[in-house]
């Protein structure tokens, strides 16, 4: 069944998006079927190397994770000495002493230096499914792109069609008297500019599909096909994305990024708190003229004579308030792109079908009367030229206001945190 090229107004995931890479083992010849939005989408998150980036940061908090809910290890003591031969008078060196210590933390700090080492896992969850976010946004941009010089393509194709139909008609009325040589030269030169326009658009797309191949790592030996640029549906209320705004993951990073800081103030308050350490060993020593060995158990415990560890404290609250902060700043401008972008597209899908019907019909029904008009030797060249020129705004207009409308919507489903990829399983870790 083929793809559609219908875009998708999709939830966000509420979990870390972690693509598949099962797009990157199908070969590269059996790409050459249309692309549409959601393929590219799905393309560009397969082999970005964002991606990767942020897949291996997240596995390196998972490693200082797996750390921060760990006890110190114990400390091994063990200590030689010539005491016991010299006492004896057997002379040389034994083992003289053996011990274990290990420290205590108390206050609880070690469960809150994990909570801050899980926290900041789901920070970088949260943080890949926003490069994902991005990268499509990327994708999208440069699909559009590709549309639209498509688009101007087929356009200026159409224009040199037309206007080589006016060089012909030029050319039968200048051989039969009624047409100067003049204005069959115009006609001419009018056919010139189009074939023009059309080497131009075509280089214009060989720039566009040199950045879709590339972002989507696409070899140069494989077809790249797209469906036709079209117009958007509307998007859904505003109020209703309003809604999920907190879902957005810059947001949940920056939630995360709080929670994390402020697990880090508890974490600091516990580590005012001196580590109680417990020391055991055996000793051999020389007692009454007998070799004897001794137990002993003993406690230690920091003084906290110069520092209590105060200034950490006021440093993590600190930062614990900047965070926050920065997620209200976060929160606020997420809320103007959305309500900006919201209100972009929904302008521009206004102004594409105040175009369609005002301008784009009645310049072509215009354009065909003045030719029939100009070919029966009833209208000036100048009435068909102006008539071909107010067209060729309308069409291109038109194709440019298609291509807004497309980049509006993937910066709306940017500010909205909305996916077009759902559909890849999660890797369980």
């Amino acid at each position: 069944m083929p793809m559609t090229s219908r875009t998708r107004w999709v939830r966000c995931i509420p979990r870390p998006l972690l693509v598949s890479s099962l797009l990157l083992l199908v070969p590269l010849n059996t790409l050459a079927a249309d692309w549409t939005l959601e393929r590219s989408a799905e393309r560009a998150l397969a082999v970005a190397p964002e991606l990767k980036a942020a897949r291996a940061e997240r596995d390196r908090f998972a490693g200082l994770a797996d750390e921060a809910g760990r006890w110190p290890n114990p400390e091994m003591e063990i200590g030689v000495s010539d005491e016991v031969g010299i006492a004896d008078g057997s002379g040389g060196w034994s083992l003289k002493e053996y011990a274990i210590r290990q420290s205590l933390p108390l206050g609880g700090r070690i469960a809150h230096r994990a909570d801050a080492a899980d926290t900041r896992i789901e920070v970088a969850e949260a943080q890949t499914l926003q490069h994902a976010l991005t990268m499509e946004h990327r994708a999208a941009l440069a699909f559009h792109q590709l549309q639209w010089a498509q688009a101007r393509i087929e356009q200026a194709k159409h224009q040199q069609e037309w206007t080589q139909r006016f060089a012909h008609i030029g050319d039968r009325r200048a051989r039969a008297g009624d047409l100067s040589e003049r204005e069959r030269l115009r006609l001419n030169l009018l056919h010139a500019e189009a074939q023009a326009e059309l080497a131009e658009r075509r280089q214009v797309r060989q720039a566009a599909l040199a950045t879709y191949r590339g972002l989507l790592a696409i070899d140069q030996k494989t077809a790249v096909t797209l469906a036709e640029l079209s117009r958007p549906k509307a998007p859904p209320a505003l109020d209703t994305l309003r809604e999920r705004l907190d879902r957005h993951p810059t947001l949940r990073a920056a939630a995360r990024q709080v929670a994390a800081a402020r697990a880090e103030v508890k974490q600091a308050r516990a580590e005012r708190l001196p580590d109680l350490a417990v020391r055991m060993g055996r000793e051999r020593g020389h007692i009454n003229g007998r070799t004897e060995t001794t137990n002993h158990i003993g406690l230690s415990v920091e003084l906290p004579l110069w520092s209590q560890g105060r200034g950490r404290v006021d440093a993590r609250q600190s930062a614990a308030i900047r965070q926050d902060a920065e997620r209200q700043v976060t929160a606020r401008d997420l809320g103007i792109r959305l309500e900006r972008s919201h209100a972009r597209l929904a302008g521009v899908l206004e102004h594409i079908d105040e175009h369609r019907t005002a301008m784009l019909g009645p310049a072509d029904t215009v354009l065909e009367q003045t030719r029939r008009g100009f070919e029966h030797g009833e209208l000036t060249l100048t009435e068909l030229i102006d008539a071909a020129q107010t067209n060729i705004r309308a069409t291109q207009r038109y194709i440019d206001l298609l291509l807004e409308a497309r980049e509006h919507q993937a910066d709306l489903r940017l500010a909205a945190g909305l996916m077009l990829t759902t559909d890849y399983p999660e890797q369980n870790r």
